[in-house]
């Protein structure tokens, strides 16, 4: 067995405890397989992740992930004298509960799948299931848990640390969570508004009305003015093991107090974010320990909100590029301030108010997260994707030449006319669909987007901001490979990998078809890019090796600089 050594049995019988608890009952038998499942996908990551980032020349016959960690521990000692003091008891940590996290997804799938397969009876796929009996609001939020497919890359994507196993099932989107947030009443005097401009309570009043008005009511039976604070939504997880403790001189003498389980939210596909249970204007960000860096997360907090609006005053000028590409903008960041917090404490309590990306469709259109429409579909066992293209109708080689137009115009167009680029992840993007076709894309936040400083777009008008800020640079290669890294390989790969499975396209024709694409998309960029820019960008789009960030290598290496890349094959070099 692959997991003969280690503590096998005893994590088996956890998880067949924890999903027991949620009213799923499996035989051990189930969650053996499922855990050797998880090791066997983990395990195959690791060995891709080590060869593509050269750490390793040739595989490692292994049949365990600590076996194979061992392995190339020895191995990179020599090609790599300082990997000795690399995180090696980390990397193994955070394996094992990927693989912990991944058996509980894949067995908690299994058993949504089924219930799926019940209701869809009657219809011939999910999506003829979704299009029938789910409003716009409640398909969104069923294809961010249902999607939640997890990094298709890192080895130890599912490592959730800082939450045990059971909050792990209690705060996901892959288990179907709903978390019961706290509501918390800040004392104005103690609070940094990003955005004084905006009125904060009015917005959260006219949000949630129910909540704040109980908020208000709670504060007056303790005999509090709720007109000296700020209502600040607080995750459990986060009062519970950080808030406590940072804040206790200001839980001491009433500048901070705790309305618990005040609000019902539910997580999405991207970090923090939590979708309220019925449609509003606005979605939540929260801090939380699934931050991979709560630093990193806030570097661009406080300019975000001039940021997106500068960013969705660019793109309405297009029309956002006939309603192809759109961005929720953070419409509000508060945070707690007071002299006894550290920089770090302080950003604890922290609220970022975004817009909901419904508002940017029409009623009668649809949105999905990019990793759900590669989710496979219980009723077909098809990728999402495949049961719309065959609801449109089109052929998959006509459908995917229109898909890739209509993702690449308006980020091409923001390139090479303004030099911006967006980061594009799996859980970031949200594909807009119109009668079963590609309309375009929304990204959900903006946060690292890149801008340039060349010479050739000295006449854009940038935001009043810092030059300093990291979004900035003066190489336009560097904005270019944002671009490559989000659109190419984090968006248009993906696809092509799931057409190439199941129409047997190869994706060098693939390739060859987005190329074209690009081609055209340059073509009708001509009449109003500078031709300068046109030649020489295409030119490196087509010929110059691709980035790729070492993931694994950035894990095991906590001083290494977080912009490392290393080259990779360019797919659009092939003619």
């Amino acid at each position: 067995m692959a997991l003969a050594y280690g503590n096998f049995h005893e994590l088996s019988h956890q998880l067949r405890f924890l999903l027991f608890e949620i009213g799923i009952g499996l035989p051990q038998n189930s969650v053996d397989y499922f855990i050797t499942l998880a090791h066997k996908n983990t395990l195959n990551r690791l060995q891709h992740a080590s060869t593509k980032e050269g750490l390793i020349q040739s595989a490692i016959a292994s049949h365990h992930v600590h076996d194979f960690i061992d392995q190339l521990q020895i191995k990179m000692k020599n090609s790599m004298p300082e990997s000795q003091f690399f995180q090696w008891r980390k990397i193994r940590e955070a394996l094992d509960e990927s693989i912990a996290n991944e058996a509980l997804a894949y067995a908690y799938r299994q058993n949504w799948n089924t219930q799926l397969r019940n209701e869809a009876l009657q219809y011939k796929s999910l999506w003829a299931w979704i299009n029938n009996e789910l409003p716009p609001y409640q398909t969104l939020l069923f294809f961010e848990q249902w999607g939640s497919l997890g990094h298709p890359y890192h080895p130890a994507f599912r490592a959730k640390i800082g939450f045990t196993r059971r909050e792990v099932l209690q705060n996901s989107p892959e288990f179907q969570a709903k978390v019961s947030v706290h509501w918390c009443a800040l004392n104005k005097t103690k609070i940094q508004s990003i955005n004084p401009k905006i009125d904060y309570t009015n917005r959260i009043s006219q949000e949630f009305p129910k909540e704040y008005s109980y908020w208000r009511e709670k504060l007056l039976f303790s005999h509090i003015n709720p007109d000296d604070y700020y209502p600040i939504p607080v995750h459990p997880w986060q009062w519970r093991n950080q808030l406590q403790m940072a804040f206790a001189s200001l839980i001491d003498n009433k500048s901070l107090i705790l309305l618990p389980h005040h609000q019902i939210l539910i997580p999405s596909l991207s970090p923090d974010i939590m979708m309220p249970t019925k449609s509003t204007q606005c979605t939540l960000k929260l801090a939380t320990t699934l931050s991979t860096s709560l630093t990193d997360k806030l570097d661009n907090a406080d300019n975000m909100v001039l940021l997106t609006n500068w960013l969705d005053s660019l793109l309405a000028k297009t029309n956002y590029y006939q309603n192809t590409l759109f961005i929720c903008k953070n419409l509000e960041n508060i945070s707690a301030y007071d002299q006894t917090l550290s920089e770090y404490n302080r950003k604890k309590i922290w609220l970022g108010l975004y817009q909901n990306p419904l508002n940017q469709i029409r009623q009668d259109q649809r949105m999905i997260p990019l990793s759900a429409l590669l989710t496979h579909s219980p009723c077909t066992n098809t990728p999402l994707l495949i049961e719309i293209i065959k609801a449109s109708g089109l052929h998959p080689i006509a459908y995917f030449t229109e898909y890739c137009y209509k993702m690449l115009f308006g980020q091409l167009h923001l390139l090479l006319k303004y030099g911006i680029a967006l980061e594009v992840e799996q859980h970031n993007i949200l594909v807009i669909f119109d009668d079963n076709q590609p309309q375009g894309v929304v990204v959900r936040e903006a946060k690292n987007l890149k801008i340039c400083h060349h010479e050739l777009f000295k006449k854009v008008q940038k935001p009043d901001l810092s030059d300093q800020l990291s979004i900035y640079t003066k190489d336009l290669n560097k904005v270019r490979a944002l671009f490559v890294q989000g659109t190419l390989k984090n968006h248009l790969h993906h696809l092509i990998v799931c057409l190439c499975d199941e129409y047997q396209i190869s994706e060098k024709k693939l390739w060859g078809l987005t190329r074209q694409v690009i081609q055209s998309v340059f073509k009708d960029l001509s009449r109003d890019i500078d031709p300068r820019i046109l030649s020489w960008q295409q030119h490196l789009l087509f010929h110059e090796n691709w980035e790729h960030q070492p993931e694994l290598l950035l894990s095991l290496h906590s001083n290494l600089n977080p912009n490392t890349t290393i080259k990779e094959y360019n797919p659009l070099s092939e003619t």
